[in-house]
């Protein structure tokens, strides 16, 4: 196939691409290519042609690089936050043992979190 008859047929299959793309919301694809006899796999062909030369002509593609060529690697240093006063440890006010677990519990939690957490254990028992 010569060059202008390709360009020729990537335009009329632009047109009719561009028209699926439009049509009535909640008609599928399928629906649509079926209603205006248009087979599935040439569809999708051109589709497949036409975003790859749009891609090919876009300013932003990326570069190839070739499986020889390693990117540039680059660290940058993240710095961790301060930890505000000093991390004491408190000795567990209950501790609970099942067979597969130990389950300590601080004099400082709430009420509310010990009775999720009695049912959570009872119910995993």
């Amino acid at each position: 196939m010569d060059q202008l008859t390709h360009e020729i047929r990537m335009a009329n299959w632009q047109q009719i691409i561009e028209s699926c793309q439009a049509r009535p919301e909640g008609q599928s694809a399928r629906q649509w290519l079926a209603e205006n006899n248009i087979p599935d796999k040439q569809y999708y062909y051109w589709l497949r042609k036409i975003r790859k030369k749009a891609f090919d002509e876009s300013p932003q593609s990326l570069p190839a690089v070739s499986p020889k060529q390693s990117p540039a690697v680059a660290f940058v240093e993240i710095p961790a936050e301060e930890v505000i006063g000093s991390a004491e440890v408190s000795k567990p006010a209950i501790t609970i043992w099942t067979k597969r677990s130990t389950i300590e519990i601080p004099t400082d939690i709430p009420e509310s979190l010990i009775v999720k957490l009695v049912k959570a254990v009872s119910h995993a028992l």
